[in-house]
C-alpha cells in the first residue's frame, strides 16, 4: 500500500509539475506576443537604408551610401553619420504606450491626425517601410498621437516624435570646421594678430618651420589639431550667400598629402565669427567658442617648457587655488 501510494504522489507530482510548466510557457509566448504588438518600428532595423521627414512643404531626406549617410533633400551633403545613427537607432526600442482607438470610423480630427504635425518615412533595402504621421495634440500625460502605416488605429507615443518630426536639414548636415581626417595633415601654417608661424610633420614630429631649435610640446599640438577637428559651425552658406562686413581674426592653412585647404575666420559687429573655407567651398557662422583659441594663438603656446618650468606653473596654480578659498 505504501508503494502504491507514493507511486500515486510522484505522478500527481509530475501532473502538477507539467501544468506549471505549460502555464509557464504559456505566460512566455503571451508576454512576446505582447511585446511584439507594442513593437513601433515593425522593418528591419539593419536594413533601413533611407528615411524622410515631411512637414508641411519642408521635406528632409536621408540615404545610406557605402562612404556614410549622406542629405538628399532639400540639397545634397555629407551628413553627420553619429547624429543619424542616433536618430535612427533610437526608434528602435520605441514602444506603442497604448492604443487610444481602433476600429473602422474613426474621427482622425480628435486626434490630430486628419491634418498630422508631420510624418517620418523609414525604407529599407528589402522594399520595406514604415510611414508614422504625427500629431500635433497630446493626451494628458503629455504623450503624442500618431498614425503608423494608414492603420486604423490611433496610437500612443512618446511625445519625442514631435521633436523627431521638427528636424531639419541642418540637424543632420556634416558641420564640421574642417572635413578632413585631422590625422592626415602634415603642413599648418596660422596667421592672427598675434604673429604668423608654420608647423610641418617629420618623422612623425611636429617641428617649427624656419626654427630648428624652437621644441614643440607633441601634445599640446595634439590637442591644436583636436580642436581644429571638433570645431562646427551653427549654419552653412554656400559661396554666393553675402555674410556681413567681417574683422579679419586669422587664416589657417594646412596641407594633407597633395591637398590644400584654407580658412579664413573674421568677426562681424554682432561679435559672431564667419569662416570662409574651401574643400568644400563653404562659408559658416561658428558655433559660440568653437574657434577663439586660434585668435591670439602663439608659438609659446605650444612651446615644450622645461620640467622646472612646469613645476613652478604647478606651485603657482596651487597658490592661486588657496588664494581664491
Amino acid at each position: 500500500m505504501k508503494l502504491k501510494g507514493r507511486t500515486i504522489l510522484v505522478l500527481c507530482l509530475l501532473l502538477f509539475g507539467g501544468y506549471a510548466v505549460y502555464d509557464y510557457f504559456q505566460d512566455q509566448k503571451k508576454e512576446e506576443k505582447n511585446m511584439e504588438l507594442a513593437r513601433l518600428l515593425t522593418v528591419n532595423f539593419e536594413q533601413v537604408d533611407s528615411f524622410e521627414i515631411q512637414k508641411g512643404s519642408q521635406k528632409t531626406r536621408l540615404k545610406r551610401t557605402v562612404d556614410g549617410w549622406e542629405l538628399v533633400e532639400p540639397f545634397q551633403d555629407l551628413a553627420d553619420n553619429s547624429v543619424v545613427e542616433d536618430f535612427v537607432k533610437n526608434v528602435v526600442p520605441e514602444r506603442v504606450i497604448e492604443v487610444a482607438k481602433e476600429g473602422e470610423g474613426i474621427d482622425w480630427s480628435v486626434y490630430g491626425l486628419d491634418k498630422p504635425l508631420g510624418t517620418i518615412t523609414f525604407k529599407t533595402t528589402a522594399g520595406t517601410q514604415n510611414v508614422f504621421e504625427i500629431s500635433e495634440k497630446k493626451n494628458f500625460e503629455d504623450n503624442v498621437f500618431a498614425r503608423r502605416d494608414q492603420e486604423a488605429k490611433v496610437l500612443v507615443l512618446n511625445s519625442i516624435w514631435q521633436n523627431r518630426v521638427n528636424k531639419t536639414a541642418l540637424d543632420f548636415r556634416d558641420r564640421r570646421f574642417l572635413r578632413h581626417k585631422i590625422a592626415s595633415v602634415d603642413n599648418l601654417k596660422l596667421q592672427n594678430a598675434k604673429g604668423s608661424w608654420e608647423l610641418k610633420r617629420v618623422d612623425g614630429q611636429w617641428t617649427v618651420v624656419g626654427k630648428k631649435d624652437f621644441k614643440l610640446d607633441q601634445n599640446k599640438v595634439r590637442e591644436m589639431l583636436t580642436a581644429i577637428s571638433e570645431a562646427k559651425a551653427a549654419e552653412i552658406f554656400d559661396s554666393k550667400v553675402k555674410l556681413p562686413s567681417l574683422k579679419s581674426l586669422f587664416t589657417l592653412e594646412l596641407v594633407m598629402a597633395d591637398k590644400k585647404w584654407k580658412a579664413e575666420v573674421g568677426q562681424a559687429s554682432d561679435l559672431l565669427i564667419y569662416a570662409k573655407v574651401s574643400e568644400p567651398a563653404f562659408q559658416l557662422k561658428m558655433e559660440a567658442g568653437a574657434l577663439d583659441k586660434f585668435i591670439k594663438m602663439t608659438l609659446e603656446d605650444l612651446k615644450d617648457q622645461p620640467p622646472k618650468m612646469k613645476e613652478e606653473e604647478t606651485q603657482a596654480m596651487t597658490a592661486d587655488k588657496k588664494d581664491q578659498k
